[in-house]
């Protein structure tokens, strides 16, 4: 767990236990670059000043309905892309730390298929 600073609020970013999610989220990453990175930083984001946004369940259009959310989250609170993206990439490498090494059986299982 590490602490990140978007806007003088501080954020702690943990990667996800959930392999699933993990996978799916970098899937919606290949979809949206933008609103998957939003979507990570959504995943491992934790304490007070994370965003104010739920991931509704698990479909893909959820994944990135998800960082939709995060991105309208933040330009409500005034913060630019280029004032967050930088720490959404650093989610996105907690999230790829989840899945690698992991064989598609291994995420299949994780995700109850």
């Amino acid at each position: 767990m590490h602490s990140i600073n978007i806007k003088g609020q501080d954020v702690e970013l943990v990667a996800p236990a959930s392999v699933a999610d993990a996978y799916d989220c970098l899937t919606a990453l290949g979809n949206n670059a933008t609103r998957g990175m939003a979507a990570a930083l959504g995943l491992c984001a934790r304490g007070p000043h994370k965003p104010a946004a739920r991931l509704k369940s698990h479909s893909q259009s959820d994944w990135l309905r998800f960082g939709g959310d995060v991105i309208d989250h933040y330009a409500k609170q005034g913060v630019a892309l280029d004032e967050w993206l930088p720490q959404a990439n650093e989610a996105v490498e907690l999230v790829a730390s989840v899945v690698s090494g992991t064989t598609h059986d291994e995420v299949t299982k994780a995700e109850g298929n």
